[in-house]
C-alpha cells in the first residue's frame, strides 16, 4: 500500500506547535514521483501531500496518476512504479484541481521544491487553473542554510540522509513519507532555529529567519501567460537531458559570454522569467539554471575553445 505514511513517521505535539509557530495558518507539504525531472516534458505519476490545519489537526491526500507515456526503466528503481499499476488510475486533471483545493492559499513544502513545484506550475497551465497566493519553501534549501556554519551537520543534504540524521526511518520515494519527512525537516529546523535566537541573541525574528533560509518563490509568480512551450530549436535538448549527454552551450552571459562551455543537463524546468536549462557546469563544478532564451546554440560535440 503506497496510501498510508509509516506509523513512526506522525509528529508529536512539540513538532506541531513549531510549525504552527511560524505558520499559524498552517502549511502543506508536497512530494511527487514523476516520469522525470522535467516538468515541460515529463509527467507526474504520484501526488501526495500532508497538511497540518490551524488547529494542529493532521490531513493526508494522495493519489497514483496514469501519465498516458511508458515510463522510462532508469527511473523505475527509484518509485518502483509500472504503467501497469496505474492503467486504472485518474489524469492529472481531476487529481491536481483536487490538489489546489486540498492546500488552497496555504504555504507549500518540498525536498528541492523547484523541482517538484514546476509540474505543479505546468499542470496549472495545462489546464488553466487559478494560481493560489501559496509561498513555496525548500526543506533542503532550508536545513542546507540553517547548518551551514555550524560544526556537526549532516553529511549531505539529501532526504534519506536527514532522514538518518534525524533518525527517522522511513520508506524513500514513498510519496507520503517523503512529504512528512519535509514536514519534520522543518519542524527540526525550526527548533533549531529557536535555540540559535536565544544562544546567539538574535534580533531577526522567527519567521523572517525562516523564510530567508527556506522560502524560494510565491507561486502566482508563474500565472502570467507563460513561455513554457518548448521552442522547435530547443527540442533536441529533450533527448540530452534524458540521457544526462554532456553538451556545449553558447550563452549570452556570465564570464564565457557567447563562448561554449561544457554542462551536464539535468532537466528543463519552467521559472519566473521563463523556460530554463538546470545542468552542472563541468568548469565551475556548480549546478545553475540557464535561460533557454540566452542559450544561442548547443551541440554535443566537443569544443576546443570550451
Amino acid at each position: 500500500m503506497r496510501s498510508n505514511f509509516s506509523e513512526n513517521l506522525k509528529l508529536d505535539d512539540k513538532q506541531i506547535k513549531n510549525l504552527l509557530e511560524v505558520f499559524p495558518k498552517g502549511v502543506v507539504a508536497f512530494d511527487l514521483e514523476m516520469t522525470g525531472l522535467s516538468a515541460i516534458v515529463d509527467k507526474i505519476i504520484e501526488l501526495a501531500a500532508i497538511k497540518v490545519n490551524a488547529d494542529g489537526s493532521i490531513e493526508t491526500f494522495h493519489q497514483l496518476i496514469n501519465p498516458l507515456i511508458e515510463i522510462p526503466e532508469y527511473t523505475k528503481p527509484y518509485h518502483g512504479l509500472e504503467n501497469e499499476d496505474l492503467r486504472d488510475k485518474p489524469t492529472l486533471k481531476k487529481p491536481l484541481k483536487d490538489f489546489i483545493d486540498f492546500y488552497n492559499n496555504l504555504p507549500l513544502i518540498a525536498h528541492n521544491a523547484q523541482f517538484d513545484a514546476s509540474f505543479i506550475i505546468r499542470g496549472h497551465h495545462e489546464y488553466n487553473y487559478d494560481f493560489s497566493l501559496s509561498d513555496i519553501y525548500d526543506s533542503c534549501r532550508f536545513i542546507r542554510t540553517i547548518y551551514k556554519k555550524s560544526k556537526e551537520k549532516p553529511e549531505n543534504f539529501k532526504l534519506d540522509t536527514l532522514a538518518t540524521y534525524y533518525d527517522l526511518n522511513f520508506e524513500h520515494h514513498q510519496a507520503l513519507d517523503d512529504a512528512l519527512i519535509c514536514l519534520h525537516l522543518f519542524a527540526n529546523g525550526i527548533k533549531k532555529l529557536k535555540s540559535d535566537i536565544v544562544e546567539f541573541e538574535i534580533k531577526t525574528p522567527l519567521k523572517s529567519l525562516v523564510k530567508e533560509k527556506g522560502y524560494i518563490f510565491k507561486l502566482n509568480s508563474f500565472k502570467k501567460p507563460a513561455e513554457y512551450e518548448l521552442p522547435k530549436k530547443y527540442r533536441e535538448l529533450i533527448e540530452f537531458v534524458q540521457s544526462k549527454t554532456v553538451i556545449q552551450i553558447m550563452y549570452q552571459g556570465g564570464s564565457l559570454k557567447n563562448q561554449f562551455r561544457p554542462v551536464k543537463p539535468i532537466a528543463l524546468l519552467p521559472m519566473p522569467n521563463g523556460l530554463t536549462l538546470y545542468a552542472e557546469c563541468l568548469n565551475s563544478k556548480t549546478h545553475k539554471h540557464f535561460k533557454l532564451k540566452k542559450i544561442k546554440d548547443f551541440t554535443h560535440e566537443a569544443k576546443e575553445d570550451a
